[in-house]
């Protein structure tokens, strides 16, 4: 009995040596929908499409992807698809950081917290565009009129609330503007934002970069101000940043991966290990000098944490606007 006693033990130890086996073997099982929110040409959409094709190229993901855009309501109505897929680890999504910020305006009840946040991809910034035509040579000079008059320029953004509508706000209210007097038009999407712009509705729009540069590249718009902490390289060297213009205001337009609430820990670490890998390729660079985006990938604690921290900034800035109508008394 000692003996067998013994040997129980031994074998009790031996098992508990072993590594469990991982919950996310054999994944991914079948093809992934990959929702973009977002309609076909704005951000979110070039951010899923370049994601499938570096992973592709560089090979580090098995199965295919089927992306389906889901725009409307801000984001809104992916997120809400989205959380109803609870526990589905076949389901990515592609959000911005409205993820936080339509919950803190009201417009939905759901946060970064009802879904499960996957990693932070890239960073591009936040610019304001109009037609290669406009009378405006710089923002200064949008800014002195809009001192004269706050609703003599009338914006576009592709939706709000945005970084899109922020990069307005904050350097209006920095230059001694009251924010609440500002016309912005909110559209359906990137893409649709600059259909307006070069058809002449609107005279200044602010949108990502990515979504105006190749309009910029035709000459068929320019950009006058971009919200980067310093001067970008290349062609866009001799644009203004907000800062170098005297106006403390920086703002990255930053975009991420996230699944349904309720998936297993071991698939949120496949993706971990997936994407660390693929920041690192050269498919995955070539995609971010393509699209002019920066690299900024975080992985799912980090971008966790880091989406705490934004939510509490925002929650005091639109606060402050009289926008968060979303948070309880």
């Amino acid at each position: 009995m000692n003996r067998l006693r013994c040997f129980a033990v031994v074998l009790a130890g031996a098992l508990a040596a072993l590594p469990l086996v991982s919950q996310a073997a054999g994944y991914p099982e079948k093809p992934i929908e990959m929702i973009a929110a977002g309609n076909a040409g704005g951000g979110l959409d070039l951010t899923a499409r370049a994601l499938e094709t570096a992973l592709r190229e560089a090979r580090l993901f098995p199965e295919t992807f089927v992306i389906k855009n889901v725009g409307g309501a801000g984001g809104n109505v992916a997120r809400a698809q989205v959380h109803q897929k609870k526990g589905d680890s076949h389901v990515l999504y592609l959000e911005s950081n409205r993820i936080y910020v339509n919950r803190i305006v009201g417009t939905t009840q759901l946060s970064h917290k009802d879904v499960t946040p996957i990693g932070r991809l890239i960073t591009e910034y936040v610019a304001w565009v109009v037609r290669a035509d406009s009378p405006y040579q710089s923002p200064k000079e949008v800014l002195d009129r809009l001192r004269q008059n706050p609703e003599a320029v009338v914006f576009g953004v592709g939706t709000t609330p945005s970084n899109d509508q922020m990069n307005i706000l904050r350097p209006v209210m920095a230059y001694g503007i009251d924010p609440k007097k500002i016309k912005v038009v909110s559209f359906k999407s990137g893409g649709d934002l600059m259909i307006q712009l070069l058809g002449g509705h609107v005279p200044v729009i602010s949108t990502g970069l990515s979504e105006a540069i190749e309009q910029v590249k035709a000459g068929k718009a320019r950009v006058i101000a971009v919200s980067a902490p310093r001067p970008l390289p290349g062609d866009l060297a001799r644009v203004p940043t907000w800062r170098s213009l005297g106006i403390d205001v920086s703002i990255l337009h930053w975009r991420g991966v996230f699944a349904p609430p309720g998936i297993s820990r071991d698939v949120v670490a496949y993706w971990d290990k997936t994407l660390a890998q693929l920041v690192k390729t050269d498919a995955w660079k070539k995609q971010l000098e393509q699209h002019g985006w920066f690299d900024a990938y975080a992985d799912s604690a980090t971008f966790s944490k880091d989406l705490d921290a934004e939510e509490k900034i925002y929650t005091e800035i639109l606060s402050d606007l009289g926008m968060a109508k979303g948070l309880k008394k």
